[in-house]
């Protein structure tokens, strides 16, 4: 039987995700578009791939995304993942990509309004939202 070693980094390269502009833009079109509430349709349709693996790709997966994104589109984003936390077999809870959407806009200095964070919370139950465990 043979017996392999363990690399305690092996794990690491595989979070070295990029995510595809036209995948990202597609999410931000949802809330632009105000088709948050037909997440459920758009994204359980048989032509579409199942992304809810996007739901647990490690925060600095997000952190990088949002590097290159305007404000507007970020905070697209985190409506985008707070809405479709509500669909089966997307629930992130602290892993949420909102999380470190929204702290990155906390790092630009881009305070979520009292009418957003009360958006966030009724469209989700996920308590670690917008700013991940304290």
């Amino acid at each position: 039987m043979p017996v392999g070693s363990w690399d305690p980094d092996a794990g690491a390269g595989a979070q070295s995700v990029e995510l595809a502009p036209a995948l990202v833009a597609q999410l931000i079109a949802y809330s632009v578009e105000d088709q948050l509430g037909e997440l459920d349709r758009l994204l359980s349709s048989n032509d579409s791939p199942d992304l809810s693996y996007l739901m647990t790709l490690d925060h600095s997966v997000w952190l990088e995304c949002a590097k290159n994104l305007a404000d507007a589109d970020i905070l697209h984003l985190i409506r985008f993942f707070a809405a479709a936390e509500n669909l089966s077999g997307w629930e992130a809870l602290e892993k949420s990509p909102a999380i470190p959407l929204a702290k990155t806009l906390r790092k630009r200095d881009v305070r979520l309004d009292k009418e957003f964070l009360q958006w966030l919370r009724t469209i989700s139950s996920n308590r670690y939202l917008p700013y991940g465990p304290l």
